[in-house]
This record gives structure tokens, sequence and C-alpha cells, in this order.
């Protein structure tokens, strides 16, 4: 997909747990004109908290999550611990920005064409 592709600025918050990772997606994001945000986050109190304070600055269109903390990226399976990880920030999300859609990816690549088929 084309950054041209990416019709409306949507607002975006997205999540993973490797840093490396969320700089190039969100660079690639705004390079595409998204208002993009994406934070890395840990699997504990303090990374609900921190996604509980990022949903609470902005009203999201959507929220991407990251495909090992979603358990679809195909070379790492879920494990019981990333399932209750993402059963977590599920909820997280559905209280504090229920009008918010959920975006899976399943690779870096994967987040522009994941958000465009679910908000576009």
């Amino acid at each position: 997909m084309s950054t041209s592709d990416v019709l409306k600025p949507w607002r975006v918050l997205g999540f993973g747990k490797h840093p490396e990772i969320g700089e190039k997606v969100q660079a690639r994001l705004r390079e595409a004109g998204l208002a993009a945000t994406v934070i890395v986050l840990t699997d504990d109190e303090v990374g609900d908290t921190r996604l509980i304070k990022e949903l609470g600055d902005a009203e999201y269109d959507g929220v991407v999550i990251g495909s090992f903390v979603s358990g679809q990226d195909p070379e790492l399976p879920p494990t019981e611990l990333t399932t209750l990880w993402f059963n977590r920030v599920l909820n997280v999300i559905h209280a504090h920005a229920p009008s918010a859609k959920i975006i899976l990816v399943r690779n870096p690549g994967d987040a522009l064409p994941a958000i465009r088929r679910v908000l576009g």
C-alpha cells in the first residue's frame, strides 16, 4: 500500500513490546498522514498505567496492537503469559477508549494495511 492510499488523517495509538520496531512504524504511519503515536509497553502495572494515560490524552479512531502482544505473529505463537497480557490490554482499551476500533497486525509491515482494513 502506498502512503497516498491512506485518505483520512485518522488518529491512532499503536503499541508493542519492541522500541526499535515502534519507532519505524510510527514514522511510516506519520508519513502516510496519520496522527500516530506508537509506544512501547511492558507487561505489568507500569505498562497498563502508561496505556491508560495515552488513551486519556486524545480521542483515538483506532488502537493498533502489535503482533507480539496480540499473538498474531506467526513466528512467535502466543503463550499463556502473552494471552493474559493481551486480554488485559483489550479490557483497558475497552474501558478507556470505548469508541476506538481495535486493530491487530501480523507484523510491522501490516500496520498501514490493517488500519485501512479496519478504519477505511
